[in-house]
């Protein structure tokens, strides 16, 4: 048994859409517990900018959708290092518009970026995961996966359908010594969310409904996706962890 069953030392991983948010949050504390990352986004620029303040990390610029330049990023990680350990999927798109107002051709847009994408990226990765029983496939969900909020039916159903797509890969990965698991964060204070932090309604609705009364760190989210990255979740397998305060009880 390893003594610090936590240290991600000598593993090697990719995590998509980490060039800001939750994503870098989770490069960053996957770096810190050993592991060797690769960032993702699709701005070179942002890419180099992000992995020259990260120890020994890597860089992999593609759009997500492009499932070739996924592919061929993962075989460049491998070249380089000689394995690949960790897949964290964690680009997402949202579109807060009705249900009315979002048309098929919107909501197929929005699918491809959150759910067919980290799907064909997982199928991937599965076959470049040779050392046993230390492949990890991480997903990025939400709560709003079971409890959607309104105005918001195309997100909601796209994290829905990759948490089921978790349940299903940790079926046939398992044999392969591969685990799937998902995050489904709450609220969170990323730059992207800045506007909402500050908006009086939701200030309110955070101070009622949170138990915590408060907004979660990324990086209280990133630490979630160390342990399952870890040895110490060698066990957990198929399941959607909730990083989310208690919220979710009190919706």
């Amino acid at each position: 048994m390893k003594e610090n069953q936590f240290s991600l030392s000598g593993r090697v991983g990719l995590v998509t859409g980490s060039t800001g948010g939750i994503g870098r949050a989770i490069a960053e504390e996957l770096t810190r517990a050993g592991a060797r990352i690769a960032i993702n986004g699709r701005n070179q620029e942002k890419v180099t900018l992000v992995a020259s303040t990260l120890e020994g990390a890597l860089q992999a610029p593609f759009d997500v959708v492009d499932h070739a330049s996924a592919e061929h990023a993962i075989d460049k990680i491998i070249s380089e290092t000689g394995r690949f350990d960790i897949l964290v999927c964690s680009v997402g798109s949202r579109d807060r518009r009705s249900i009315s107002e979002i048309d098929a051709a919107d909501f197929q847009d929005l699918l491809l970026t959150n759910t067919v994408s980290a799907y064909q990226l997982a199928r991937a990765a599965s076959k470049k995961m040779p050392n046993p029983n230390v492949g990890r496939l991480i997903f990025i969900s939400s709560i709003a996966s079971l409890r959607p909020f309104r105005s918001d039916p195309a997100y909601s159903a796209s994290k829905a359908a990759l948490e089921s797509i978790v349940r299903s890969f940790c079926y046939e990965f398992a044999p392969l010594g591969i685990t799937a698991n998902a995050i489904a964060p709450g609220f969170v204070a990323t730059e992207f969310n800045s506007n909402l932090v500050e908006d009086p309604n939701i200030k309110e609705f955070v101070k009622t409904r949170i138990p915590a009364q408060r907004w979660a760190r990324p990086e209280e989210v990133a630490n979630a996706a160390v342990f399952l990255a870890s040895d110490a979740a060698s066990y957990i397998n198929g399941h959607v962890l909730t990083v989310d305060a208690g919220l979710s009880t009190n919706l």
